[in-house]
């Protein structure tokens, strides 16, 4: 994998930047929070979509962008002869991960997790290999010989990736000791031979005894089904007793009915013939008063003719007080009308007024908004340098407690000679920069914010002004939308005074005379009763049709009563029934069901007992079902320990094997990388399989710490150089051809400085991007390529 361009778009602190790399020896320099780590947290973004450190989204966001922003990161790279392009982004408030990936300008796939999946299959590193192949800070090569013999073992163990094996290793030893516990365990549960040759006795004497009592239940079954036959036989005969006693009764039922009836039909013929003669008394009264009716109908029509004039005259009145009330109204609209009409003159110029505020009131508000925005992004920087500040006095604070031996809180380097120097540094970066800085930030802010109250003030009076004018308009066009209607109402009032006009005239024909419509009312009142006493008399002959209908029909149903009794008793009689035959038969049925309930209850009870005896069998069955079950589980367990043993056994084989290759591969890199730079002083490195470290200083053998600080610090690096080498031969990834080094220069002196570089310019060949980075500016020029931020 070779690096071509990296472009940020609101991440961390970049706003929007683009970076190029080159081949060779790159040295990316910049004081301390210029962004120089920044630059491989977005390689690291860009190709697992994680940071170094996980963290929250909206860390990673530039502070200083709007919610809708987009953050962007876009890394081109080389790779087997091909270019690709891996994008990644978060857009809109919740930061919704997108991601693509292009192969020579195609794309190939897109999603973050699908993106992540085929770099880690391209590169055939995940996050932790690629970072613990490709990157290394000073922290981490002083620590290369600085730790004790095991926390060294352990950091390189997991920087090759070896620490999967102590995990797979670790939890075979607790399988194992679950295994034999639980071993134990089964081995308590499990039945003995003498409780299993119990329970296989129990059960055969179980299943003959079941054998016997089902031959039992059979047997009594048999006997139950013939005495069930018997019975359904005397049962069908008892049904036809049953069916000739139920016809007597009912036709003895049938008979007093009839005769019931008799006495009924006998009542009502004698009722219908006393309502006869008393209507042929009631003839001879209607025709005394049948002349009531005519005299009464005259004197009704002459009243109904008298009601239609009263209403017709008291209409004409009603519309004569309206047309009076119209007039009012009428002359009540003209005057409104004419003083709405003097009000709406200055709606026009009021309009155009106010649209002219309005319009001014949106630049006054653009122009607000402008100058709150650089206010916001003024107090940022103050608020970022003041940050600084108190960063440098924390790294001040912690120089002074610790003293002259201390290291150096960027570079990790021990200060000694340096140590004034490095304070008064901090001290005038203070001064010089942050402090200077934030007054001049504070001079233009209190300038701007003069400014926006200016700004403000003129808004807010706009505002005001624009109220008024929007209050006058709103009640004008109340007014205008009255002037409609009182419009719309006055002609209203026109066709309904024409329309009242034209209804009087027509009614003014209409003579009403009120005493005599009161006479006439009184005279249809006295003749009112005897009129209703003619109409009660007319409907009461009306019925003498029907009466007589009535008592036709009574004297034939009792013809009829009389016929359906003589033939009903004549069929009585003719039934013969048995009443002592049928008891008897009741009796034998009787006794039959009882001696059938006996022999339900004796199978029954043979029954409980078969099944008591197939849940002993059951009970037995199962205890030995288990036991069986409990041995199979025993039997896996043993083989698991077996196989879990050999595993661990051949796992420790491959542990001293592997540990045998890495650690001669290890000493082979950094012994011809050490022997180049020291020109051949020091031939061979030797790393032991317990990741010790040793340095051969004329053929004889001597532990590191020997050594001075710069020789020390030229071992680290080209350890950690060959560790990285060793990684990349593990993993098959050889086609990475970048290394990054973060801070390996600290504070040594010049010579140390190019002892480091020149061991870097050692493995240009072997790889074709070296980047390092450092805060100290004064060593740029050592560099064939600088990206200074």
């Amino acid at each position: 994998m070779i690096l071509s361009k990296l472009y940020l778009k609101n991440f961390k602190k970049y706003k929007e930047f683009t970076f190029e790399f080159f081949d060779g020896l790159t040295g990316i320099i910049g004081k301390n929070g210029s962004g120089k780590s920044t630059i491989f947290d977005a390689i690291l973004f860009a190709l697992y979509g994680e940071l170094k450190n996980k963290g929250s989204k909206e860390l990673i966001k530039n502070v200083s962008a709007e919610l809708k922003d987009e953050l962007k990161v876009k890394l081109y790279f080389e790779f087997d002869n091909c270019e690709y392009i891996v994008s990644r982004e978060f857009r809109g408030k919740n930061l919704i991960a997108n991601a693509k990936l292009f192969k020579n300008a195609e794309l190939i796939t897109n999603g973050a997790k699908e993106v992540t999946k085929e770099i880690i299959k391209l590169t055939k590193m995940n996050k932790e290999a690629f970072l613990s192949t490709l990157f290394a800070s000073q922290k981490e090569l002083t620590k290369l010989s600085g730790l004790d013999k095991e926390e060294r073992k352990k950091m390189i163990r997991k920087l090759l990736g070896l620490e999967k094996i102590d995990f797979v290793e670790n939890f075979l030893t607790l399988s194992l000791r679950d295994l034999n516990r639980d071993i134990k365990n089964f081995s308590s549960y499990l039945l003995s031979i003498e409780d299993v040759d119990e329970l296989n006795k129990k059960l055969k004497y179980n299943n003959d005894n079941l054998k016997i009592l089902n031959s039992q239940i059979f047997a009594e079954e048999k006997k139950k089904e013939e005495l069930i036959k018997n019975e359904n036989k005397k049962r069908d005969e008892l049904e036809i007793f049953n069916k000739i006693k139920e016809q007597k009764k009912s036709l003895e039922y049938s008979i007093k009915l009839e005769e019931t009836n008799l006495l009924s039909f006998k009542k009502n013929l004698q009722k219908y013939k006393e309502e006869l003669e008393l209507l042929n008394k009631q003839k001879i009264e209607f025709e005394k008063v049948k002349n009531v009716k005519i005299l009464y109908e005259e004197l009704l029509s002459k009243v109904k003719e008298q009601d239609i004039l009263k209403e017709k005259f008291l209409k004409k009145e009603a519309l004569i007080k309206e047309r009076d009330e119209l007039r009012l109204s009428y002359k009540k609209q003209k005057d409104d009308i004419s003083y709405l009409e003097e009000q709406l003159k200055q709606l026009a110029n009021i309009e155009k007024e106010h649209n002219s505020i309005k319009e001014n009131i949106i630049i006054y508000q653009k122009q607000l908004q402008d100058k709150k925005i650089t206010e916001r992004e003024l107090r940022d920087k103050i608020a970022g340098e003041e940050n600084l500040i108190n960063d440098t006095k924390n790294k001040i604070e912690t120089i002074q407690k610790l003293g002259k031996n201390s290291k150096c809180p960027t570079c990790t380097r021990d200060l000694l000679d340096d140590y004034d120097m490095v304070l008064d540094n901090l001290y005038n970066l203070i001064e010089s920069n942050y402090k200077k800085n934030i007054e001049e930030y504070n001079i233009k802010l209190n300038t701007l914010l003069e400014e926006i109250n200016q700004k403000q003030l003129i808004l807010d009076e706009s505002n005001k002004k624009e109220k008024q004018l929007h209050s006058k308009i709103y009640l004008l066009h109340e007014k205008k939308k009255d002037l409609s209607n009182n419009l719309n109402y006055l002609e209203d009032i026109k066709l309904r005074g024409k329309n009242n006009n034209d209804q009087i005239d027509k009614l003014s024909s209409y003579i009403y005379d009120e005493k005599q419509h009161k006479l006439l009312k009184e005279k249809l009142e006295v003749i009112r009763k005897d009129y209703e006493y003619f109409l009660t008399l007319q409907t009461q002959l009306e019925r003498e049709k029907t009466i007589i209908n009535n008592l036709q029909e009574q004297e034939k149903n009792i013809d009829n009563s009389k016929s359906n009794i003589k033939n009903r008793n004549i069929e009585f009689e003719s039934i013969k029934y048995d009443e002592i035959a049928h008891k008897n038969l009741q009796l034998q049925i009787e006794k039959m069901r009882k001696q059938k309930d006996d022999l339900s209850d004796l199978i029954h009870d043979k029954k409980l007992e078969d099944s008591r005896i197939k849940n002993e069998i059951k009970n037995i069955t199962k205890q030995l079902d288990e036991n069986n079950h409990k041995n199979n589980i025993l039997q896996k367990k043993i083989d698991d320990l077996n196989d879990y043993t050999k595993i661990k056994i051949t796992l420790q084989d491959f542990k001293t094997t592997i540990n045998s290759k890495i650690a001669p591969r290890i000493s082979q890199i950094a012994s011809n990388m050490y022997a180049k730079i020291t020109k051949g002083k020091y031939q061979l490195i030797e790393v032991s399989n317990d990741f010790d470290f040793f340095i051969y200083d004329e053929n004889r053998k001597y532990p590191i710490e020997r050594f001075s600080g710069g020789e020390i610090d030229l071992a680290n690096l080209v350890l950690r150089i060959a560790i990285s080498k060793t990684l990349q031969e593990l993993s098959g990834s050889s086609q990475i051809s970048f290394l990054a080094f973060d801070e390996v220069f600290g504070s040594q002196d010049e010579n140390r400085r190019l002892e480091i570089l020149e061991a870097f310019n050692t493995i240009k060949e072997q790889y074709r991007q070296i980047f390092l980075i450092s805060h100290e500016l004064e060593i740029k020029e050592m560099f064939e390529r600088v990206i200074e931020l």
